[in-house]
């Protein structure tokens, strides 16, 4: 709110990422504000797809089959209704919905591991009710006494993937469990991702891939593997996925990592570590990361655009000095 009224004043020449209503609120007071894309959905495609993070050594969501009831109970067009005002898409999966990660994305969907649009809490209920539990008086499963939980944390900066958070979290409790939003400290969040302390994290934590599958696929892989309480190398595997196919999984994504890029051969392979992975769901993908950047002409012009795309507009990178270069006074 804060920043959506100075931006409102001309106070702000950049703007961090803010939901659509926020933005159309400050150009409706200054005509000077834009965006990467001059009409809907005005947002920049981040490289970060959102997930759904799942601590795997967490009881009952160290079974692969409860974390697929998860994964049906997700509507994620309501998702992207709610949380983003329609101003991303669904993923499809785990990679970013960049052009030279196409012919994996497309392999991946014609094999059939494409991720749902639309809930199917019929399916969920199926696989929770096999597992043991039952619906109590109070609408939530139970079992041996225990109520069938699930805490998601969320970095509270991060207004995205909390308002991500909170669509999923009524999901769930729809479909009887009995589920919590915990927004925390940034320095925290991190903290307890990286030392395995959380049952759910509402994240982006499995990017890094852009124009090859690698770089992604190698974050989950189990030379990673540290055990709970103690930190995972640089954030990876931090969900403490670790299977037999996990362990298979490594041996395809390692081969992967000594081939050149996107060889021949490559597509199949990514099929192949992709089923071992998609069968598990250490993480659940969520949607495409959106960032809505406005930015004020007022006195500075030569900021990026989807028009003017010298660069990507997010100012959060080492690049930005690249964008600083390129701006001219306002005449």
């Amino acid at each position: 709110e804060n920043r959506s009224m100075l931006a409102a004043k001309s106070e702000l020449d950049s703007v961090m990422d803010v939901t659509l209503g926020a933005f159309e609120a400050m150009q409706a007071r200054n005509e000077n504000m834009q965006a990467w894309f001059s009409d809907l959905p005005y947002s920049w495609l981040d490289p970060c797809a959102r997930q759904l993070s799942i601590n795997t050594q967490a009881e009952p969501w160290d079974d692969p089959a409860m974390r697929w009831a998860l994964n049906y109970i997700i509507d994620r067009e309501e998702i992207v209704r709610v949380a983003y005002e329609g101003t991303t898409i669904p993923s499809m999966t785990l990679f970013v919905h960049y052009g030279g990660l196409f012919p994996y994305i497309d392999a991946v969907v014609a094999a059939g591991m494409g991720m749902r649009l639309n809930a199917s809490p019929h399916m969920a209920q199926k696989i929770i009710e096999s597992k043991g539990w039952e619906k109590g008086s109070d609408g939530f499963y139970q079992k041996g006494g225990k109520t069938l939980e699930f805490v998601i944390k969320t970095h509270e900066g991060f207004i995205e993937k909390r308002r991500i958070a909170d669509v999923v979290v009524e999901q769930f409790l729809d479909a009887g469990i009995k589920a919590e939003h915990r927004p925390i400290a940034g320095a925290t969040w991190d903290n307890d991702r990286y030392t395995g302390n959380f049952m759910g994290s509402m994240d982006w934590h499995s990017c890094g891939s852009i124009n090859e599958p690698y770089a992604s696929l190698n974050r989950f892989t189990a030379k990673y593997l540290k055990p709970v309480g103690t930190t995972s190398p640089g954030g990876n595997n931090y969900v403490r996925w670790d299977t037999p196919k996990s362990k298979e999984f490594t041996e395809i994504v390692d081969k992967m990592g000594a081939m050149p890029l996107n060889a021949p051969g490559m597509v199949d392979m990514v099929v192949d570590a992709y089923r071992l992975w998609y069968e598990e769901l250490p993480f659940i993908p969520i949607t495409q990361a959106r960032k809505l950047i406005p930015f004020d002409t007022t006195y500075w012009t030569g900021w990026p655009t989807a028009e003017n795309n010298y660069n990507h507009p997010a100012t959060w990178w080492q690049s930005t000095h690249q964008i600083i270069h390129n701006l001219k006074p306002a005449k």
